[in-house]
């Protein structure tokens, strides 16, 4: 039985070429009626090349015919490999011809129009079908009178022209095609109130019209305002407000035409997408963009200030993090505009800027991470980092913003447009795509061609289920750059904006914002941030919260820091009684704050004298120092060792601090020239003794000389005993009498070594152990230095100790320790009255 129906579907292609031949119309009728109600006979038909027949009948001189073969093709061309067994052939001439030549009859045009939408999927059949006239025989057909099937095909054979044959554009925009889609949608959707039919005809001119502005024509935009009081825009608004996404997409899609926006403004599209926004069930991504692009012209940004949109956006950016990019982007239009900043910071940007801000930071630091585990030898350090501050700094829209954009002129205008910025991103979600849902080509009804004859079901639900070509949005992406590599710069542009504002910012200077500017400066290395920063720092309505918050010691570790501290300082001297109330009456936080914080700002001695002497700042720096577990102890450490420096404490030991390092000392040998040395033998209180040379000992010390050659008991003698001598400190002291090298004695050697240099009068010996001393003192020793002068009681040394520390140039992380390394010894608390006796002698001195 098989067999039987494999030849039978063998025979068909046989016997239409026999009817062919015979010209019987009856019989090709019946052998296409077949072939459209068979599939298995169509597919055995395909196989044995018959597709070739079928293009050669689109010339036969019969309308039912011509019917039945345009649907056949049609269903056939909508799978690739159909329309690659069609490739080369005349099937675009048959078939323009049939639009061109025969007497308009709408379900043979329908199917006609039909057969070039679904050969468009192809670009080579897209480029044919334009040689041979198709767009020229599309644009006079939608000009008649045609049933809205018609229509539909007509308008998806253009869009898909469109779309995959970009030589064909030109020539389409040149056709006035789109003015006349545009005319039949207004028409359309005024039909669509009362008759549901309509709706489909509207969506298809939509999705054609958001594939022209794919390009961002300017043409395109023109001839879709359509006909008078520009109805094309009205009903893509009108549509947005229903709710539809492709309306949607091309309302987008004109915001990023520039002369668009005003006239798109002017028909409410700025309420539209408002309100669409604020229903968040309706809420789509291209209205939300398209919003933001409406805030480029002052005249829109009026109408979002006044429809509450201001606060609309601050809501979105509180909510998620999605489109900050974007938002931010927009917001960034009102920096001029004085009323929509107040709004802006009353309904909290200035917490969103400080979110963006710590992100950042993060964000910058996470790769840093990344990119030293991943860099290899061969790639320099920071490579990847000064890639990234290159990008911010030197992007292709870095100069949108001039120096001068920074600090505007006037707070308060809105009439003005800030600079060109960057295009925002085009936002294509493929999930949602609504070209790809029903993209089908629309059928014919089976009355519209003879009244007796019934359509097979095949073809109707063949066609439903097809899918067309979707809006190719490549050009758009690659027109425009993303906004989120610019997210920093809308950021810092708002930032600026706030900190130049006559009226003081609430919360501008807080903590948590200064906080994370001043991170953001450290890390990501932004030349605009620190001017931002350096506004704050010179308003005098900031100062008071930067001084409690104790923003002077971070300033100090910023780069540059002498900026910040130059301003702060500036306004200091102005608010002596406001230091003096806190120090007073403040809370116990602010005081000890503000006193630690006043010799980084106080430069004169009598202001520091009048805060710090006679209003307790010092015991309230004192307390914090003897406490190793408060918060402000390492800046206490710090503001005692500025407070010195500025009180330029002195002492005799402190210009020999300021010497060269001395490693050895060079004396010359008294008796090279005497054939034969006599020594002298020390034996020390523990029975040890030492050799040295007799005649260089009484050379350098008149002690030595009484005792070795005057008259004294120990005159001649060989062997000397000394009393209160270690082994130790008398080699030292006769290691430098000989010249020799210090680098690696220790510094209790060399001040036990200096302590008999000065008990045997050995005065020069004495100065050059001094200089050494004072040469090796640092932040490892000076705690020993200091124990031993305690213990030893040498005062004046002791005194040298603590000054050196307090004006010694160090680190601050080398001067924590060293005051750390006097925390653990237990006669802190004498260290601690060192410095107060030091630093309250000078106070005492200047009142």
């Amino acid at each position: 039985m098989s067999t039987v129906v494999e030849k039978k579907e063998y025979l068909i292609l046989h016997e239409l070429m026999k009817h062919l031949k015979s010209e019987s119309k009856e019989g090709i009728s019946s052998c296409l009626e077949r072939l459209k109600n068979e599939p298995k006979c169509w597919k055995q038909f395909a196989k044995d090349g018959g597709m070739g027949i079928l293009v050669n009948l689109l010339r036969f001189h019969n309308l039912k015919i011509l019917n039945i073969t345009l649907s056949i093709l049609a269903n056939a061309c909508m799978t690739s490999d159909a329309r690659q067994k069609v490739r080369g052939s005349k099937i675009a001439n048959n078939v323009v011809s049939i639009i061109k030549h025969i007497k308009l009859e709408n379900t043979i045009h329908c199917r006609a129009c039909r057969l070039i939408g679904n050969l468009s999927e192809c670009d080579w059949h897209a480029k044919s079908l334009c040689q041979a006239g198709a767009i020229e025989a599309l644009v006079n057909l939608l000009q008649l009178d045609l049933n809205m099937q018609t229509y539909l095909m007509g308008v998806r054979a253009i869009r898909n022209i469109w779309s995959m044959h970009e030589s064909s554009r030109e020539k389409i925009i040149e056709s006035e095609v789109i003015f006349r889609i545009t005319c039949l949608l207004v028409r359309a959707k005024e039909k669509s109130e009362t008759d549901s039919k309509y709706v489909e005809l509207v969506e298809t001119c939509l999705k054609a019209l958001c594939a022209f502005l794919v390009t961002l024509d300017l043409r395109v935009g023109q001839q879709i305002r359509g006909e008078k009081d520009t109805q094309g825009y009205k009903c893509i608004i009108q549509c947005c407000d229903k709710n539809n996404k492709m309306a949607a997409k091309c309302l987008y899609l004109l915001c990023h035409i520039a002369v668009c926006r005003p006239i798109l403004g002017n028909l409410g599209a700025v309420e539209t997408c408002i309100t669409l926004i604020n229903d968040r069930s309706k809420r789509c991504t291209e209205i939300l963009v398209s919003l933001c692009l409406l805030c480029r012209e002052a005249i829109n940004r009026a109408r979002i200030r006044m429809g509450s949109g201001l606060e609309l956006m601050l809501s979105l950016l509180q909510e998620s993090e999605r489109f900050h990019d974007t938002i931010l982007h927009a917001l960034a239009q009102f920096v001029y505009d004085g009323p929509s900043i107040a709004i802006l910071v009353k309904h909290g940007l200035l917490d969103v800027l400080v979110f963006r801000l710590r992100r950042m930071v993060t964000q910058i630091r996470n790769e840093e991470i990344v990119a030293s585990k991943k860099r290899g030898n061969d790639s320099p350090p920071n490579r990847q980092t000064e890639f990234k501050y290159n990008k911010i700094n030197y992007g292709r829209f870095s100069s949108d913003y001039y120096r001068d954009d920074w600090s505007p002129g006037s707070a308060t205008s809105v009439s003005s447009s800030p600079p060109s910025t960057p295009p925002l991103p085009f936002y294509d979600s493929t999930e949602n795509d609504e070209n790809a849902e029903g993209n089908y080509s629309p059928i014919c009804s089976d009355t519209e061609f003879m009244e007796n004859e019934d359509e097979p079901q095949e073809e109707v639900e063949s066609l439903k289920s097809y899918k067309s070509v979707t809006v190719d949005v490549k050009e758009v992406q690659n027109w425009e750059h993303g906004c989120k590599s610019y997210t920093c710069v809308w950021t810092l542009v708002l930032l600026s904006r706030l900190s130049q504002s006559n009226r003081p910012i609430d919360r501008l200077a807080d903590r948590t914002t200064i906080e994370a500017l001043s991170n953001y400066i450290k890390y990501v290395k932004d030349p605009e941030a620190p001017k931002i920063l350096v506004k704050i720092t010179r308003n005098r309505a900031y100062l008071m919260p930067l001084l409690k918050q104790g923003f002077i010691f971070v300033a100090q570790t910023l780069y540059d820091s002498e900026q910040y501290t130059r301003h702060l300082c500036t306004l200091a001297q102005g608010a002596i009684r406001e230091l003096k109330s806190i120090l007073l009456y403040g809370e116990e936080t602010h005081k000890l704050v503000i006193a630690i914080s006043i010799p980084f700002l106080i430069k004169s001695q009598d202001n520091l004298v009048y805060l710090l002497n006679d209003y307790g700042g010092i015991p309230l720096i004192f307390r914090v120092l003897s406490d190793r577990q408060h918060n402000l102890h390492e800046q206490a450490i710090w503001s005692i060792c500025r407070l010195a420096d500025t009180l330029q404490v002195q002492s005799g030991f402190i210009d020999k601090l300021q010497i060269s390092h001395i490693t050895s000392t060079d004396f010359p040998r008294v008796y090279d020239s005497h054939p034969k040395l006599t020594t002298v033998t020390f034996e020390l209180d523990d029975g040890t003794t030492i050799d040295a040379c007799r005649h260089t000992l009484c050379q350098k010390s008149d002690a030595f000389s009484a005792m070795l050659e005057g008259n004294f008991s120990e005159s001649g003698k060989k062997r000397v005993k000394l009393r209160n001598t270690s082994k130790e400190s008398l080699n030292t002291l006769l290691l430098v009498i000989n010249g020799a090298s210090l680098e690696n004695t220790t510094i209790e050697l060399l001040l036990d070594a200096a302590l008999l240099a000065d008990k045997f009068l050995m005065d020069d010996i004495s100065d050059i152990l001094t200089k050494t001393l004072l040469s090796k003192l640092n932040y490892t020793n000076y705690v020993r230095a200091w124990n031993w002068a305690r213990i030893n009681s040498c005062h004046e040394f002791k005194s040298c100790c603590v000054e050196s520390f307090l004006k010694a140039p160090m680190t601050q992380s080398e001067r924590v320790q060293a005051f750390h390394n006097f925390s653990t010894n237990e006669s802190f608390h004498e260290f601690l009255n060192d410095i107060r006796a030091i630093i309250n002698n000078v106070l005492l001195t200047i009142n």
